[in-house]
């Protein structure tokens, strides 16, 4: 094949790449978007009667803030968080509470409809390049929703006083971030498995004239073995064996710890997976995903329903803020998931074990200062 012919190979691999793209936008994220849009707005007349935004204060969250500023804040933190696995919660709830100065109870189930909601746009895009696997997610998220029902109730009695609990889970990630991060560096320096194919693939790519992802197309997760008590996926020529029952375990405990803190779960599974499991991010965004969907939906009944219940008190969302954040990061997370194969995995980790270790150190500070946000 001459060097033309390679060209123009490559100029039509790149248009239809392009082609596909668009066309999942125009079909699928623009109309998913304007239906949560839509639904924001739906939801401020239901709740209040009025639409806020702008010069007219959300009222249970007590500030003025425009439209746009929720939409923007939704999509940076949905895209950030989902390019490594994860949802907007870790990020979106300190700026709300720092930045937008919504730090009242309110904000807790807000975050959680705009966690629930925004990893969609992620699995969807997941789901396009094979990066889901029904068969790992189910485990993980099984626990998950165990743990998300117990959560709760830990955080009323045995954790009256969080902070040595709230200390100990700051060191872990502490800890596990600064691992990541090393890890990431002796990844880039001993190029091997994935992170040597990815770089290859590459290569090639940019050598072809394509888009230089390195990541192959039509390669996705796939099981190899289900069954008594042990799972084996495997992904690109690499495969990992665990055990059921542990995954189950891991998806509950990280449910109960993230549920009694008030927060999402991400931030806590994809280190556990990426640091204990060798995992790559590319892989564990198929557990990852779904595991932050379930137990964000059950927190949600956990508020509207259960504490309610038991408690007397209503907690509800301040849904028109969270639906339009959850419009942007619906939006962003779809970007992360089509642009996470550009990635090499050593920055993904970097990127990841940072998020982690920071995250870690604001837990252990707010355990013995004030900060002027919550975590």
């Amino acid at each position: 094949m001459t060097t033309t012919q390679l060209a123009e190979k490559a100029k039509d691999v790149n248009d239809r790449d392009r082609e596909s793209v668009l066309r999942e936008l125009i079909r699928e994220q623009a109309p998913l978007f304007l239906l949560t849009m839509g639904a924001g707005f739906a939801a401020a007349y239901w709740q209040h009667g009025f639409l806020p935004g702008g010069d007219v204060a959300f009222p249970l969250a007590g500030v003025r803030v425009p439209i746009w500023h929720l939409v923007w804040m939704g999509f940076w933190t949905g895209y950030t968080m989902a390019v490594v696995g994860e949802a907007a919660g870790i990020f979106a709830l300190p700026y709300q509470m720092s930045i937008l100065q919504f730090g009242n109870i309110y904000v807790t189930p807000t975050t959680q409809l705009l966690t629930f909601l925004n990893p969609i746009g992620a699995l969807l895009g997941f789901h396009r390049t094979k990066q889901t696997n029904w068969d790992f997610a189910l485990w993980v998220c099984a626990g998950g929703i165990v743990g998300a029902l117990i959560g709760p109730f830990i955080r009323l009695t045995l954790l009256a006083d969080p902070k040595p609990f709230t200390f100990a889970v700051g060191l872990a990630l502490a800890i596990t971030g600064v691992h990541l991060c090393v890890a990431s560096f002796q990844s880039a320096s001993k190029a091997g498995g994935i992170e040597k194919k990815f770089a290859a693939a590459a290569r090639q790519a940019r050598d072809d004239g394509r888009s230089p992802s390195g990541l192959p197309v039509g390669v996705g997760i796939e099981t190899i073995h289900k069954g008594s008590g042990r799972l084996t996926i495997a992904y690109w020529g690499e495969s990992w064996t665990m055990s059921t029952p542990v995954l189950f375990l891991v998806g509950l405990g990280v449910s109960a710890v993230a549920s009694a803190l008030g927060v999402g779960g991400g931030f806590l599974l994809v280190p556990i997976f990426a640091a204990f499991y060798r995992l790559p991010v590319y892989v564990l965004v198929a557990a990852s995903i779904p595991f932050v969907l379930s137990i964000s939906a059950v927190s949600l009944f956990t508020y509207t329903a259960i504490v309610p219940h038991f408690t007397g008190v209503r907690v509800p969302a301040e849904f028109s803020w969270g639906l339009f954040a959850a419009a942007g990061g619906i939006f962003g997370a779809w970007c992360a998931a089509k642009t996470q194969r550009f990635v090499p995995q050593s920055l993904l980790k970097l990127m990841l074990g940072s998020v982690t270790a920071v995250a870690g150190i604001l837990y252990i500070l707010g355990v013995f200062f004030k900060l002027p946000f919550k975590i």
